[in-house]
């Protein structure tokens, strides 16, 4: 092989290796600024409060449930169950967490989670479950050793829900 061969191989290899770190700079950077994240869940308006009228639980049965996410809507709701201190502290955090936001959020019981739909996802209390479009896009497991943080640091919990609010 001749020198000027030789010579054009490296410039095309210094070429691909140069269009590749550029390729995989500009991935990374769309990585970190969000561009592959799933859109955030834009909570219908009809559950939007003022912190003067307050942003209470809304108490919210199986089949009510069941008929918002038939007619698609987005919302939140939080799986309680009255005497659970874990219940009382992360009761606590979505209130919080409400009233900062403006948002009004469903207060559903643990037993009613039994006859709905979402206790095909939701198998333990207390838990906050986030619906878009009627179909649920994350909620709390309090089995779970990953989302232990979120019951016990409301920093942990906010950021959570910031993922998908």
């Amino acid at each position: 092989m001749g020198k000027d061969k030789k010579k054009q191989l490296g410039v095309l290899g210094l070429i691909v290796a140069l269009v590749i770190v550029l390729i995989g700079g500009l991935i990374f950077m769309g990585a970190v600024a969000g561009w592959f994240d799933d859109p955030k869940v834009v909570i219908d308006g009809e559950y939007v409060c003022d912190n003067e009228s307050g942003c209470d639980y809304m108490e919210l049965t199986a089949g009510e449930y069941d008929e918002l996410v038939k007619t698609q809507k987005s919302f939140v709701v939080f799986v309680d169950q009255d005497g659970c201190t874990t219940a009382d502290r992360l009761r606590g955090y979505i209130s919080d967490w409400a009233t900062s936001r403006g948002i009004k959020v469903y207060r559903m019981m643990f037993a009613e989670v039994k006859e709905s739909s979402l206790h095909d996802r939701v198998k333990y209390y207390p838990s906050v479950v986030v619906v878009d479009k009627g179909v649920v896009r994350a909620w709390l497991r309090a089995d779970s050793d990953e989302d232990a943080e979120k019951y016990n640091n409301y920093d942990a919990f906010n950021g959570w829900m910031g993922r998908y609010l």
